[in-house]
């Protein structure tokens, strides 16, 4: 599909809005419904197809399949359903209350609606976005249509939640803290689930599965809940806006501000442990695990804060470590006989003296242009190296284009709703509306790119020119959101070596590639990360790394790979990424869950149904 400029669009397609002679969004909609439904009805896999359009997409999320699927074109989406439609009984499309709009997507002007559906054990939810037929016969069809597992029958998380209100005759002698006490303290069992990591991965996740009453705990190194934030650098805040970030159930503040200082998110996470009555033991070392294929059980071991060690026997475990994993740590020639200090960006800096003191940072990507900042107000002569080019988008407008779906319905709709129509845009078409979408930011930022160039510094606009958030989704990392850095790089304020490499480190002074040295008292290695895969290798071993094969990025299937799914190591999930996925995606996780501790998953939906007829 190639996006499209506002003077080509399709025949009728400059103004779909009503009047008397046009059909409402919601005539459109229902007219879509009832064709798919009649095809569907009668098993009909081709004629169901035809309702996309040629380059239309669907994505199912769980309801079908068990797994995340992204099929593009009909020929694909009637395979799919053919493999899928008779096992699942997918039946009764239906429009919700919400009123169906006319709309745009990049330059796609469409007809968008919420709709609702069933299988034999779920209830669905979806999302739809329609464009007029390109071949002028009229009627729409389908550019993106998304269907998605919303509760289990059974087990509907709408039935848990309800205010549970305290005895008042019946007190006993037990109060609401003692039996928050005793519940996460596991003494006489097993939890369900184990998650390892109390970030906003872990906690979300941890919450939804305690709404869907399964027994979970969740482990975190740190002393406090939220230290994984509360101990980075001095001057982290958000770079993104409040209004993508809440959390299941209890979203921030109406009160807080659009881009949150790190405090305030570590104290907020804390907190959110509490208020949903999460099972959290703080410093505490996960200390390894193995799976039992015969009694689909965990064994684990623990240190806890106290110094006494417990072996936990999870039927299911989920790595909520971070997106990021384990710190990326380089190997500089020399670098045993520096006299200064070195901190990798992942550690705190708020207590390290710089005043007056020459600082090296290497990288420069988000951490490192952070930390050169923080450093730099704190009175640091700062240099940042550049090893190879960035993607910089400034912060307004320009990158709050890239979610700008969330501002636009901040006060008009849930978020739950935003999530779903966000969702509905696959990675793919992610990509090809990125194209242009990067270039609008570019116009945005010409002046402040004109000026990063001038002082040397290497730019570029993602590797297919799709700018900074198809990096985030492929890479996490080179890309970064300006909030003042690169102002102060083209006012040399942060000095700038860019295009080489440090050839070796001395006492007091550190030489690079190109002939050049600098004095240095302190090196900060913003370095980014090692691959996730790496972080299972450490806590489980190289057998169960290799089994679960690379975590994040896009694979094949054009969706994330390993995150939030089932992967090839049973029992085992990894959890990660931005507040908004964590939001939406530990949903996903949490039925698969609950889905697979009531025995409801076959073992035939084991593989995704593309991998098994491929096998």
């Amino acid at each position: 599909m190639v996006e499209k400029s506002a003077d080509t669009a399709r025949p009728g397609e400059r103004d779909p809005t009503p009047s008397h002679q046009h059909p409402s969004a919601k005539d459109l909609a229902q007219q879509w419904l009832d064709g798919f439904n009649a095809a569907i009805d009668a098993k009909d896999c081709d004629d169901a197809a035809r309702h996309f359009d040629a380059d239309g997409y669907w994505r199912d999320i769980l309801s079908f399949s068990w797994h995340i699927v992204t099929e593009r074109g009909p020929a694909r989406i009637a395979e799919a359903l053919r493999a899928t439609l008779p096992s699942c009984e997918a039946r009764d499309f239906r429009l919700e209350s919400q009123e169906p709009q006319f709309g745009q997507l990049g330059a796609f002007r469409t007809v968008e609606a919420f709709f609702r559906f069933d299988t034999h054990l779920a209830n669905g939810r979806g999302f739809m976005r329609l464009v007029l037929d390109p071949d002028g016969l009229g009627g729409w069809k389908a550019l993106n249509f998304l269907t998605t597992l919303h509760e289990l029958k059974a087990f509907p998380e709408d039935a848990f939640l309800h205010r549970q209100r305290e005895g008042v005759g019946h007190r006993g002698l037990e109060n609401w803290l003692d039996r928050r006490t005793k519940a996460a303290q596991f003494d006489d069992s097993d939890p369900e689930v184990l998650i390892i990591g109390a970030g906003q991965a872990g906690l979300a996740l941890g919450a939804r599965l305690t709404q869907l009453k399964v027994s979970t705990l969740i482990v975190d190194k740190h002393e406090r809940v939220g230290d994984n934030w509360r101990k980075r650098y001095h001057s982290l805040t958000l770079h993104n806006e409040i209004c993508t970030n809440h959390l299941p159930y209890l979203p921030f503040p109406k009160t807080w501000p659009v881009y949150l200082p790190k405090d305030m998110l570590a104290n907020f996470l804390e907190f959110y442990a509490m208020s949903m009555e999460l099972n959290v033991w703080t410093g505490t070392e996960f200390l390894g695990g193995e799976y039992d294929a015969d009694t689909q059980r965990w064994t684990v071991r623990v240190k806890r804060a106290d110094g006494s060690f417990r072996t936990l026997r999870p039927r299911q475990v989920v790595m909520a470590i971070g997106a990021s994993g384990i710190a990326n740590v380089p190997k500089l020639a020399g670098l045993q006989d520096f006299k200064g200090k070195v901190f990798h960006s992942s550690g705190p800096t708020e207590d390290l003296d710089v005043k007056g003191k020459s600082v090296l940072v290497v990288g420069a990507g988000t951490s490192a242009h952070d930390i050169a900042q923080d450093l730099h107000l704190r009175g640091a002569n700062v240099t940042m190296l550049q090893r190879s080019s960035t993607t910089v988008v400034g912060l307004e407008p320009a990158s709050t284009r890239a979610y700008a779906l969330y501002r636009q319905n901040e006060r008009l709709r849930p978020i739950e709703e935003t999530d779903l129509m966000s969702a509905s845009i696959p990675f793919d078409m992610v990509r090809q509306l990125h194209g242009p979408l990067s270039q609008t930011m570019a116009d945005d930022d010409k002046e402040l790119l004109r000026g990063l160039r001038d002082a040397g510094f290497m730019l570029d606009n993602g590797e297919d020119d799709t700018g900074f958030f198809m990096k985030l989704l492929r890479s996490l990392s080179g890309y970064y959101i300006n909030v003042g850095a690169s102002d102060l790089i083209i006012e040399k304020k942060i000095g700038l070596k860019s295009g080489v490499e440090i050839e070796c480190v001395e006492a007091t002074q550190v030489r690079f590639t190109d002939g050049s040295s600098m004095p240095a008292d302190v090196l900060v290695l913003a370095t980014g990360y090692q691959p996730l895969q790496a972080g299972v290798r450490a806590m489980f071993g190289p057998e169960i790394a290799e089994r679960v094969g690379p975590i994040w990025g896009l694979g094949e299937d054009g969706e994330l790979r390993n995150m939030w799914v089932r992967t090839r190591q049973e029992g085992f999930y990894v959890a990660g990424g931005t507040l908004t996925m964590c939001r939406f995606y530990s949903h996903v996780t949490a039925l698969l869950i609950k889905a697979t501790l009531e025995g409801l998953i076959p073992a035939s939906a084991r593989a995704p149904y593309h991998q098994e007829k491929a096998s």
